[in-house]
């Protein structure tokens, strides 16, 4: 979707708007959100500034424990060309030496390089100059007279907070980066957004009208499935129906015995009565159902004039009517046609097709299980002869039938 490159999306703020760079030319920009700066040995730097022999000897002594390289430098004037030049983690300042020399330098630090951080080492401070010194930016003061440990775990949290205010800025550094391609490409974002915007809603459209079509089904499912009866089983699925279709004349024929005959099961009319409607159900009957039982159809007629004719009688009762026609199939066979029409002023919606493909397998299943049962239903119990009835008597064959039956059950 975004018109960058990943890759590119990544790099240090230095790569954008200065590809023509000399690379070798370091400006403050350079070490805002890079990696941190180290030695040949990839070992963190520390510029040390205003020590003496022996404190220079006894910080020695630290960063050798912990792995940190160390550069001395007499001046504080010195601190920020030395970082800018060379780069450092720390920077790490003599207590002797003016705070007010410093503060200016430490906050010019804060500005360019924040992950660079600012020590004071020397003796134990006194409470008001540790609070100016934390107030000008110090990080830590470093007491000579504690022990190795000590010095060397203060050493470690600062080479720590350096490291996390590093990636704290590369994140900004990136973000940076993305933002100005998001900028240059902002009218192509926007458009895609949009269109994936316009995508959504269809698809979360589409998930709700299929939500809703499950819970019809199921609906319907749980009303038919307690009906045992064909007579309650279309009146209850035509019940149904009907509160999604609105009022409407419509007719169900059910399959007859041969592959080609039907009969009229359910009859629902609206501004049709049955005796008037009488000539078109029977031509529905014999020649339009066993015709729509061989599809799996459903057939729309918004202008039934030429159905008509077909049909070759005199149906007036579909003048000016819309007719919706479809077969419930269970498997391979049809277990049902249904037809429904009425005037035009009232068309049927066009999200009725969706609804009648959801419910009339449904239908078709509970007829199916229906003539299952009525089979079922029908079963002769064999009669069991007895094993001695050559050799019994008429009227013991007699006393024994019960037994035998008894036996068989």
């Amino acid at each position: 979707m975004f018109p960058f490159d990943a890759e590119e999306g990544f790099r240090s703020s230095k790569d954008f708007g200065n590809d023509n760079a000399d690379s070798n030319h370091l400006t403050p920009d350079d070490l805002v959100g890079g990696e941190p700066h180290r030695d040949a040995d990839g070992r963190p730097v520390a510029l040390c500034v205003g020590f003496d022999l022996i404190s220079s000897a006894r910080l020695s002594e630290a960063f050798e424990e912990i792995s940190i390289v160390g550069r001395f430098e007499e001046e504080p004037s010195v601190i920020m060309q030395a970082v800018l030049a060379g780069g450092a983690d720390l920077v790490i300042v003599h207590d002797r030496l003016p705070l007010a020399d410093i503060a200016p330098c430490v906050t010019q630090l804060r500005r360019v390089t924040p992950a660079v951080k600012v020590l004071f080492a020397g003796d134990a401070p006194t409470g008001g100059r540790l609070l100016a010194a934390m107030r000008a930016g110090i990080v830590d003061w470093i007491d000579f007279g504690a022990g190795d440990r000590d010095l060397c775990a203060r050493l470690e949290n600062a080479l720590e907070l350096a490291k996390e205010e590093r990636r704290r800025d590369e994140r900004v550094a990136r973000l940076k980066g993305i933002c100005r391609k998001l900028s240059d490409g902002r009218g192509e974002i926007v458009r895609e957004a949009q269109q994936a915007a316009g995508h959504m809603a269809e698809a979360l459209e589409d998930v709700r009208e299929r939500i809703d079509e499950a819970a019809i089904v199921g609906e319907f499912r749980g009303l038919i499935s307690q009906e045992l009866d064909v007579e309650d089983l279309l009146r209850t699925s035509m019940q149904y129906l009907l509160t999604k279709t609105g009022a409407t004349n419509a007719a169900v024929f059910l399959p007859g015995s041969r592959a080609d005959q039907f009969g009229l099961g359910a009859y629902v009319h609206y501004d049709c009565p049955r005796a008037s409607a009488q000539p078109l159900l029977q031509r529905l009957c014999d020649d339009v159902c066993p015709k729509l039982a061989a599809t799996d159809d459903l057939v729309r007629f918004a202008d039934t004039s030429e159905f008509i004719r077909s049909l070759g009688i005199e149906a007036s009762v579909l003048d000016d009517a819309e007719l919706v026609a479809w077969p419930a199939r269970h498997g391979n066979e049809c277990m049902g046609v249904f037809f429904l029409f009425r005037n035009k002023s009232e068309p049927f919606r066009e999200e009725l097709a969706g609804l009648i493909d959801a419910l009339r397998p449904v239908f078709a299943a509970q007829m199916a299980k229906l003539v299952r049962v009525h089979h079922r239903s029908n079963f002769q119990w064999p009669q069991v002869q007895s094993e001695h009835a050559d050799d019994a008597s008429d009227a013991e064959e007699e006393d024994d039938s019960g037994e035998e039956w008894r036996r068989a059950a």
